[in-house]
């Protein structure tokens, strides 16, 4: 019983340790105009950049805030990598935020110019920012024990 109990508590400090391989961060695409807009043809071609630029980082989880553009830029990686898009809640990052750094593998979140900072800042302490008219940036975040690192790419090409 004793080294049963032994063995849990390793793999249970085991497991608390885990983090995320990376945790990359995209604004939506180019949108159209309206409530819930769709993309563009240019948003469309970019979210297949996108898609061929999240293959090398093999993602494992896939995140969307519950609009037709974000779900938009993540859907030709879903059907690439043969996976779902997972919602969620951008009104409530700090636990989104806490919620990826307990995760394994690497994570694609697709937000917006006004949550996709906030969510950076919450993962790594800087800011950043997006302008209304970018939709290029990519944030690569990367963790050393309980170090976060930033990167910051472009899909434009």
């Amino acid at each position: 019983m004793r080294t049963l109990f032994i063995i849990l508590v390793f793999l249970l400090s085991f497991s608390s340790l885990a983090m995320p391989e990376n945790i990359i961060l995209v604004r939506h695409a180019e949108k159209q105009k309206g409530v819930d807009p769709s993309l563009t043809q240019q948003g469309i071609q970019r979210a297949k950049i996108i898609a061929q630029m999240m293959l090398p980082y093999e993602p494992t989880k896939l995140y969307s805030t519950n609009y037709n553009r974000t779900k938009a830029t993540l859907a030709p990686l879903a059907d690439l990598i043969d996976t779902h898009i997972s919602l969620y809640n951008p009104g409530r990052l700090d636990e989104f935020a806490h919620m990826l750094k307990k995760q394994t593998g690497t994570i694609i979140v697709a937000g917006h110019s006004n949550t996709t900072p906030v969510l950076v800042k919450h993962l790594t302490g800087r800011d950043v920012e997006i302008a209304e008219d970018e939709f290029d940036k990519v944030f690569v975040v990367t963790f050393e024990g309980e170090m976060a690192k930033l990167k910051i790419h472009s899909s434009n090409q």
